[in-house]
């Protein structure tokens, strides 16, 4: 580990009624032999101890730093006394949440698109939010949106293969996206909980050719589907009447059912019957 960065130090709780108790009980004791030296030590006494204590709020952390040196990080909630004259910094240890705005950029086959993503986060090592970094809130806005432009340009918005895409894999983008901002957001001690992309979509100016591609290709599809399975029913038409010695079917006949067949099955439209009067 860098010798620039600093870990958390757990304090114990040094709890503040035992000393308030210590502190009368000794003011008594000086005030019993000399008033005026009872009455001088109390009042140096008390406003050493006002530098000291503080009182501690649920979710929250103090790093405390004596004359620039770091001594460690108070977790417990409540009300506590430290060292007098030390630097006592409030760190939030509560949930936050990211909704980044929509950015432009573009795909791995170079399509420009917009994507945005919902970012929940919290510091979980104090000392290294307020030390190894400037600003953590502004550190991790700033990483997301690197991030999510790194991301993007990893992957196709779309394909027509097997090929992972951003759209058809979302559960995994999601949890890729939450690795790699947790790599870049360790040093500031910042633990990422859910990241997940909010909004992907094409750029205004192909969205209109992309639906019309998107359309293009579900109707081939669909017309694939439906042709592939339509040769499958007629070949097992063909097959039963090969097994039925009983209906004889020419050449001819064969290749004029398979017609109606495929007329029938692929067709748009209803097909409408008709009886040939053709005996030959």
């Amino acid at each position: 580990m860098e010798k620039s960065e600093i870990n958390d130090r757990s304090l114990r709780r040094v709890n503040f009624w035992p000393m308030l108790i210590l502190w009368l009980i000794a003011l008594i004791v000086a005030a019993s032999y000399n008033v005026e030296v009872g009455i001088a030590i109390g009042a140096a006494s008390a406003f050493l101890f006002y530098l000291g204590f503080f009182i501690n709020n649920p979710n929250e952390a103090r790093v405390i730093e004596f004359f620039g040196h770091y001594i460690g990080t108070y977790f417990q909630s409540g009300m506590a006394i430290t060292i007098p004259f030390t630097m006592k910094y409030i760190v939030s240890l509560k949930f936050h949440n990211i909704n980044t705005e929509k950015i432009k950029v573009n795909d791995a086959n170079g399509n420009p698109i917009e994507i945005s993503a919902v970012i929940v986060w919290r510091v979980n090592s104090p000392a290294k939010a307020y030390y190894n970094v400037s600003n953590y809130h502004e550190f991790v806005f700033v990483q997301s949106d690197s991030v999510i432009r790194e991301l993007a340009s990893n992957y196709p918005y779309d394909s027509e293969s097997d090929e992972e895409s951003l759209r058809k894999n979302s559960d995994k983008i999601s949890d890729e996206l939450r690795s790699m901002l947790q790599y870049r957001l360790d040093i500031a001690g910042i633990e990422i909980t859910e990241a997940r992309i909010s909004h992907l979509a094409y750029a205004s100016e192909i969205a209109q050719a992309m639906l019309k591609r998107q359309q293009a290709h579900a109707i081939t599809s669909a017309r694939r589907y439906i042709v592939q399975n339509a040769i499958v029913i007629v070949e097992e038409v063909m097959d039963h009447f090969k097994k039925n010695k009983s209906i004889q079917l020419d050449e001819k006949q064969k290749a004029q059912l398979i017609n109606n067949l495929l007329i029938t099955l692929i067709s748009d439209h209803d097909t409408q019957p008709t009886i040939s009067l053709d005996n030959n």
